[in-house]
C-alpha cells in the first residue's frame, strides 16, 4: 500500500468548524468524484485541540498551524501518479483550486509521501 498525507491549514477568517464543514461537504466530495476511483482510503483526520477546551490538551500535546491530516491510502505509487495527473489537468485544477478559495490557506499545505510501517493491532 502506498499512503500520502497531506497537512491542511484553514485559510484566515474562517472557524476550524467552518473549515471541517466545507471540507466534507464540497472539496472531499470532488476528490471522491476525481480520484476516488485511485484510493483505497481517504481519511480525513482534524485537530481534537481545535473544537475542544485546555482540558483536551496534555503534557505531549503541541499546538501547530494544521487543522487537519489528511491521508490518501492507495495501492501503489502508479496510482498517486495517476491522481496527480488527473488533477492536473486544466478543468479539474480549475475546479479544486477554486474550491480551495472557500476553506483552505493554500501556500501552507504540505506533502508527505509515506513509507509505512505496522507493528500490528497489539492482540
Amino acid at each position: 500500500m502506498y499512503r500520502v498525507m497531506w497537512l491542511l491549514k484553514r485559510k484566515a477568517g474562517i472557524s476550524h468548524e467552518q473549515f471541517r464543514e466545507h471540507y466534507e461537504t464540497s472539496h472531499a466530495e470532488l476528490g471522491k468524484r476525481y480520484i476516488g476511483h485511485l484510493m483505497l482510503g481517504y481519511h480525513r483526520n482534524y485537530d481534537a485541540a481545535k473544537v475542544r477546551d485546555a482540558a483536551f490538551e496534555t503534557p505531549m500535546s503541541v499546538v501547530t498551524d494544521y487543522d487537519c491530516v489528511a491521508e490518501w491510502v492507495m495501492h501503489d505509487e502508479a496510482a498517486f501518479d495517476e491522481a496527480m495527473r488527473i488533477m492536473a489537468e486544466p478543468d479539474i485544477l480549475k475546479i479544486f483550486l477554486e474550491d480551495e478559495t472557500h476553506f483552505l490557506d493554500s501556500a501552507s499545505t504540505r506533502l508527505l509521501r509515506c513509507d509505512t510501517g505496522d507493528t500490528g493491532t497489539g492482540s
